[in-house]
């Protein structure tokens, strides 16, 4: 296929770009493409500059793939000389389709001094894969049930390739059993070689994927290959599987709830479902979950099901569970079992967060319906239940605060009519997640103003309203484990308090209930805290005695 463009009136002055290239192409297989820049006027070219800009899934070989521009610099032209500029480029996709590929020149005609254009574009005609890339796997699977798939590819090219690698991105709950050809990186890369020339290789992989009934997933294989040092991806595959209904389903829910959230000192009771999808009788049905999760407080189990505490494995079977013994066709029933979550986070370093609770559950039996090439029929589910996070914002009280560096004057115990400065410390502890759009706020008291002097170790000071006498301590977010691993997250600040004659021989208050709201960042859900108001009684600065706080005439 050749595109030409002669001279075009005054606008070129003279310029002519002709453009020749294969008539058809294979993606992933390079070709040479071929412009010729002409000067078909009088006069000198001067300063003339080649563009070249390819479409999407299309690449220079040797550049990196996002690289979809070329610049050549051609110098200056002589009256008829022409420039051959050669191109190694390569289609990425586009399986049977056209690729345009746009060219452009400027260049500075004789005297003048302004630049002139030229434009044109070549359609190029797309084919197959020069590698095919086949998966052969069922359309439908059951869900934990071990299914085979097989990648076979071909070199149908007319070049040897080398340096191939191939990548299949499995679903996320796939796991891989075996493969008849072992994987180099992980479970999912292998190092393939060179492939002459109608040549084709194939290998099967062995493995299961755990879903809900009538969940669609995708498994999807890439081979790259190196060309010219760059590697660049060459043939794409994806294959769809679904997961059909179980002949022996499992279904498990936390409190009720498949979506649970759970916190620290919680019960929780697990119901676990089962149903017999067939019109077969199944005997000696036996269900098992294994619990796995630091969170799970095992001393508080309640079941009447078979306890293996070295795997914390739970069974039922016809001597616990009689109805076991025989599921009719159709026939469904539940199992559970209650158990309380730990009261404390297990925090001991920086990467102890975002804890889960989770149920790895299974159902068999040795009786096998006809439609089922198994030795026996089986059926599984997993359920994973957040454990949500936890904070909490303590407020303390000060006259004496050497520690915090601020000096707070005025008589203690506190006068009538006579000004005091206090230091109010709020600490974050925040336990098992991270949380994010913090804000504490409290009141202050009547006859007590907010000095302006504030310290604090993180990246926001707490902020006051003089007309509401409120004041506000935004973060943007507060790491797991602070207050536990590390200090607490802290900010201080000072406030003037002058007790008026009815405040005369009692404790006087300096802060009303302090709150705190945030955003769970592991669950998405709201965490509140809060901590009780402060008088001059100052329970936590242990420089003053029990009565010192009341206030004197």
């Amino acid at each position: 296929m050749i595109g030409y463009s002669a001279y075009q009136g005054s606008r070129s002055r003279g310029l002519g770009i002709k453009m020749s290239g294969p008539e058809k192409v294979l993606i992933g297989v390079p070709f040479e493409f071929e412009i010729d820049v002409a000067n078909v006027s009088q006069n000198v070219l001067e300063d003339v500059r080649l563009t070249v800009t390819l479409p999407a899934g299309m690449a220079f070989v040797g550049a990196p793939s996002a690289k979809n521009t070329d610049f050549r610099d051609l110098k200056t032209l002589a009256a008829g000389g022409v420039s051959q500029q050669a191109f190694k480029l390569v289609a990425l996709n586009g399986e049977n389709s056209f690729k345009r590929i746009e060219v452009s020149a400027n260049f500075l005609s004789g005297s003048l001094s302004s630049r002139f254009q030229k434009n044109d574009a070549y359609d190029l005609a797309v084919g197959g894969y020069g590698l095919t890339l086949d998966i052969a796997a069922p359309q439908k699977i059951f869900g934990g049930e071990n299914f085979d798939t097989e990648i076979s590819y071909k070199n149908v090219s007319d070049m040897d390739f080398s340096d191939l690698k191939l990548k299949i991105d499995f679903p996320p709950t796939f796991k891989l059993v075996k493969s008849t050809l072992e994987p180099d990186i992980g479970n999912n890369v292998w190092i393939l070689g060179g492939l002459h020339r109608g040549s084709e290789m194939k290998f099967k992989i062995n493995g299961n994927i755990l879903g809900p009934d009538g969940a669609f997933f995708d498994i999807k294989a890439t081979i790259e290959a190196v060309l010219l040092g760059q590697s660049y991806p060459i043939s794409v595959n994806t294959a769809t599987l679904s997961i059909a209904t179980s002949p022996l389903s499992i279904k498990m829910e936390a409190n009720g709830d498949p979506d649970y959230v759970a916190g620290p000192d919680e019960s929780i009771t697990y119901d676990i479902n089962y149903s017999n999808n067939t019109d077969v009788g199944l005997q000696n049905v036996v269900i098992r979950t294994q619990l796995i999760g630091a969170m799970y407080d095992f001393a508080t189990l309640d079941s009447d099901a078979i306890y293996r505490s070295s795997d914390n494995t739970l069974t039922w079977n016809a001597s616990n569970a009689a109805e076991l013994a025989t599921l009719s066709p159709g026939e469904s029933g539940a199992v559970r079992f209650a158990i309380r979550t730990k009261k404390t986070y297990p925090i001991s370093r920086l990467s102890d967060r975002n804890f889960v609770l989770k149920v790895a559950g299974s159902i068999e039996s040795p009786t096998v319906p006809n439609f089922v090439a198994a030795t026996k029929t089986v059926g599984l589910a997993n359920l994973e239940t957040k454990v949500g996070g936890k904070a909490d914002i303590a407020t303390k009280v000060y006259f004496r605060d050497a520690a915090s560096g601020i000096i707070n004057k005025g008589p203690f115990p506190p006068r009538v009519n006579q000004k005091t400065n206090y230091t109010i410390h709020w600490q974050i502890t925040n336990y098992g997640t991270d949380i994010k759009d913090v804000e504490v706020k409290a009141f202050l008291a009547g006859n007590v103003k907010f000095t302006g002097v504030t310290k604090t170790n993180a990246s926001s000071a707490p902020v006051y309203n003089d007309l509401t006498q409120e004041v506000v301590w935004k973060i943007n977010k507060v790491q797991a484990t602070t207050g536990v691993i590390s200090g607490p997250l802290e900010a201080t600040f000072q406030i003037e308090a002058t007790p008026s004659s009815l405040d005369a021989g009692t404790f006087m208050p300096l802060i009303q209930d302090t709150s705190l709201k945030a955003t769970d960042d592991f669950t998405g859900r709201e965490i509140s805290a809060g901590s009780f108001s402060v008088t001059t009684q100052l329970p936590d600065d242990t420089t003053i005695s029990p009565n010192q706080g009341i206030v004197r005439e």
